[in-house]
């Protein structure tokens, strides 16, 4: 064998020499001193250095597409609530209400001055003058009735004149009231005459613009009584209130004949504001 190749196998076999030398070492040492604690793992170290922001990017949003609602459908059929037929309530119509009058009941009278009221009267004769048994008519004279037995209902008004001439004659009284009202006038009245084949005239009315007479009044029906007929009610038309606001009450009364002796009596007067009429 040549020269080189003992050196060869000679480091060979010292390398081996070597190497398990070394790990008899190992060993002992292991089994000598075995290891207590695990090895501890290095903790990263954060780099502060900033990092390079990537600029946004806009994303779009897509709207939902709305979806129908869907309605449940009942689980059984509704049962219908019979409605019930309205009941008609009456609706009473309103009350009629009184006005105050001055002196409806004709107290105090002196001769021919009527508390609250004026008088008017138509008169074409006097004496001296040429006479006409239809077509003349004296002064009247008011006063209060001198008989209790012809009052009315206590103190009356009495209306006459000189006998065997006729009569006309009014008596009146304005009243307050708001345009538009509808009122009526009623009077309790008794015709005395001494031949009762005739009687008196009389009747009621309501001058709707409040002028200061009775010519413009509309009249009620006329009443031709006497004592026979006891007393009567004189009514007026239902008239409407105008734009004065103010209304005239009368009551009339004129002899049918001209007699001996005859008179007319009023009391009880009344004025009624009554429902609007309907359409």
């Amino acid at each position: 064998m040549s020269r080189n190749k003992w050196l060869i196998v000679a480091a060979l076999a010292l390398a081996d020499v070597i190497i398990l030398g070394a790990m008899v070492f190992v060993v002992v040492r292991s089994l000598i001193h075995p290891p207590s604690a695990s090895v501890p793992v290095p903790t990263p170290v954060v780099s502060l250095r900033p990092t390079t922001t990537s600029p946004p990017t806009w994303t779009p949003t897509l709207s939902p597409t709305p979806q129908p609602t869907h309605t449940p459908r009942p689980t059984s059929a509704p049962t219908e609530t019979p409605t019930p037929w309205p009941t008609p309530t009456s609706t009473l119509p309103p009350t009629p209400a009184p006005v105050s009058l001055q002196n409806p009941t004709f107290e105090g009278i002196l001769e021919n001055f009527i508390p609250g009221w004026r008088t008017g009267a138509f008169v074409n004769w006097a004496p001296g003058d040429e006479f006409g048994p239809a077509t003349s008519y004296a002064a009247p004279r008011f006063h209060q009735a001198d008989d209790p037995r012809q009052w009315i209902n206590g103190p009356t008004l009495q209306i006459d004149t000189v006998p065997w001439v006729k009569l006309q004659a009014w008596a009146f009284q304005t009243v307050e009231l708001g345009p538009g009202s509808r009122v009526q006038f009623q009077v309790r009245a008794v015709g005395f005459v001494e031949d009762t084949a005739g009687g008196y005239i009389l009747k009621a009315g309501v001058d709707p613009g409040g002028g200061q007479g009775c010519e413009a009044a509309q009249w009620g029906a006329e009443q031709i009584a006497n004592q026979g007929d006891g007393v009567v009610v004189l009514v007026s038309p239902e008239v409407v209130v105008g734009q004065a606001g103010r209304v005239t009450v009368c009551m009339f009364a004129e002899t049918q004949f001209a007699q001996v002796y005859h008179a007319a009596f009023f009391d009880d007067a009344a004025l009624t504001v009554l429902p609007p009429a309907r359409p």
